[in-house]
């Protein structure tokens, strides 16, 4: 499922993505990391439906009670004591906050990387970076594309090889028989798949002094409205970590800052970014609406 902001130039969809990952790391406040939760959640939704709702019900939500409770079985600093163990280690309020801070930082970065999936195309990446460095950006792409291509490959030819009567699952022998003679078919298509597209390469000047590009991508007014949107947006979140009104502290006490001017400023703006994606797409969807009402 595609959506209006990405659409919008490459430039501007990898500016965003790079700075909800860093401010969902940089921010630890329950505020903002709130936010960016919510927004890499609802976004996720947004482009993928239903599949994005189990993702994150049965296996993000699961991490971050995992990690919440490793990190107050591992850990034992705080001055909160909830609960004594027999071994004398303590259960601290402190611990259980932080973990469950720290589990919510790490599903917010999950989420965001797989609205960045879903939105940065191996196109756009191309668009981005490869006449500035077209070898590494292939190297990258190539590095990404490499567990879903050969994993799919691997389920197709164990298919195949099922399908034609030459594996077996009644035991476990030959489960390891067949996976292993799979395995070798997938090492000797990948190499003659190598071969293959450095010849294709080869063929089209990739890499050759004075190639053109073509590019389907161009940098429109709104691109520069959005830019000039998230440049406003993050140096008033920036603000507001440097003034240190968005810090908290766990260990080895639980130290938040009550509300302040600039709280709520740095607060506001980081709510706007967050939905950016979703304010833009509901935007264009109201305009979309009155021009078809119209007709």
């Amino acid at each position: 499922m595609t959506d209006a902001f990405s659409r919008r130039h490459p430039t501007v969809n990898l500016i965003f993505f790079v700075a909800a990952a860093v401010f969902a790391m940089l921010f630890n406040h329950p505020v903002f990391l709130g936010i960016s939760f919510f927004a890499a959640l609802c976004y996720a939704v947004k482009l993928k439906g239903k599949s994005a709702f189990r993702t994150f019900f049965f296996a993000l939500l699961p991490l971050l009670v995992f990690v919440t409770l490793l990190n107050f079985l591992v850990n034992h600093y705080g001055v909160t004591v909830l609960y004594t163990f027999r071994s004398g280690n303590n259960l601290t309020l402190e611990t259980i906050a932080y973990g469950a801070v720290t589990g919510a930082l790490v599903v917010a970065m999950i989420l965001w990387f797989m609205c960045y999936n879903e939105v940065v195309t191996e196109d756009k990446f191309m668009h981005v970076f490869g006449k500035r460095m077209p070898n590494a950006a292939l190297l990258i792409l190539m590095v990404l594309r490499f567990v879903p291509m050969y994993s799919k490959q691997l389920s197709e030819t164990y298919a195949a090889r099922k399908n034609a009567g030459l594996a077996s699952d009644e035991r476990k022998i030959d489960i390891i028989k067949n996976g292993v003679s799979s395995v070798s078919g997938v090492i000797t298509w990948a190499l003659e798949h190598s071969i293959e597209t450095a010849d294709s390469m080869k063929a089209r000047g990739y890499g050759l002094k004075g190639r053109t590009n073509y590019s389907r991508f161009t940098f429109a007014p709104a691109d520069f409205a959005l830019l000039f949107v998230m440049l406003a947006l993050s140096a008033v979140i920036i603000a507001g970590k440097i003034s240190g009104a968005a810090d908290a502290l766990y260990n080895p006490v639980i130290k938040i800052d009550g509300v302040s001017p600039m709280l709520v400023l740095s607060s506001i703006a980081y709510l706007i970014f967050c939905f950016l994606p979703l304010i833009y797409d509901w935007k264009e969807e109201m305009k979309w609406n009155r021009l078809y009402a119209k007709t």
